[in-house]
């Protein structure tokens, strides 16, 4: 059984995520996010009420809880977590991304228990340098998902080094017991965190600059980024900055890496 103080500090979190997002919370919000009757939505009304008691306005007559000054309501729960939270219930919320990788439930499985045990992985793999499908020996440590696909961070037995593995590119893998190989305290690409300077398109004028700013930056003129170093290629693609910002343009780009040249021994390494 749950632990019930954590459960409920766990939805008192939730319930001021949901508030600053939505900018009000109700009993009826309180139910329908947590699926629970009326007097328990109230008790954990009445304790979110004493927790943030000097930041918010209770409107008894409305029955709706309200942040006495919106434009400061801070919270650590992501948009996109909200989003994934709320979007059964808001019909307002639409999420148009395309997930195009098809990642097979029996491939994740092996490879995550690979990744939990240490152990090796067989997989068939298939790669725009090797596209006949190959059988490979693998010793996974991390499954990460960046941009728009599910990678595997291993050592290959093949190449003896370690290699990023896209998900939707293995179409069998199975789980080698007892079989041991290099770990992620050995991959210096995985735990060296290299800086990423962002910063807007210098082709851009300088009002539009200026909008690039406050969407991406707050205002500031750019932002630093800490990356392990085997996936800076991936964040630069998912964000879309540009390498060569005399060549990749506006307005197909409009971010550019302010430190491209710290970062070349970080770039592709293709497999």
């Amino acid at each position: 059984m749950a632990n019930r103080p954590q459960l409920r500090d766990h939805r008192l979190i939730v319930m001021a995520g949901v508030m600053a997002w939505e900018g009000e919370l109700s009993n009826a919000r309180v139910r329908h996010l947590f699926d629970v009757q009326p007097v328990q939505a109230s008790r954990l009304l009445a304790e979110f009420r004493v927790v943030h008691a000097e930041a918010i306005d209770d409107d008894r007559s409305a029955k709706v809880l309200r942040w006495r000054q919106p434009a400061k309501a801070a919270t650590d729960m992501s948009l996109d977590e909200y989003a994934r939270l709320a979007g059964g219930s808001e019909t307002c919320l639409v999420d148009a991304r395309v997930n195009l990788t098809a990642v097979s439930p029996a491939v994740f499985a092996a490879v995550r228990r690979g990744c939990l045990e240490g152990g090796g992985v067989t997989i068939c793999y298939a790669s725009m340098t090797t596209p006949a499908p190959t059988d490979r020996l693998i010793f996974p440590h991390s499954l990460v998902h960046v941009g728009r696909r599910w990678h595997v961070r291993a050592w290959c037995d093949k190449r003896q080094g370690f290699r990023d593995f896209t998900l939707g590119r293995i179409t069998a893998a199975e789980l080698m017991p007892g079989c041991k190989g290099p770990t992620s305290a050995e991959d210096r690409a995985w735990r060296q965190q290299v800086d990423l300077r962002l910063v807007a398109h210098r082709r851009l004028s300088l009002e539009q600059q200026a909008v690039v700013r406050k969407e991406c930056f707050g205002g500031t003129m750019g932002r630093r980024l800490k990356v392990r170093g085997c996936l800076v290629s991936y964040v630069i693609q998912d964000v879309r900055a540009a390498l060569a910002p005399e060549s990749e343009l506006p307005p197909e780009f409009q971010l550019e890496v302010g430190n491209a040249d710290d970062l070349a021994p970080w770039l592709f390494h293709r497999d």
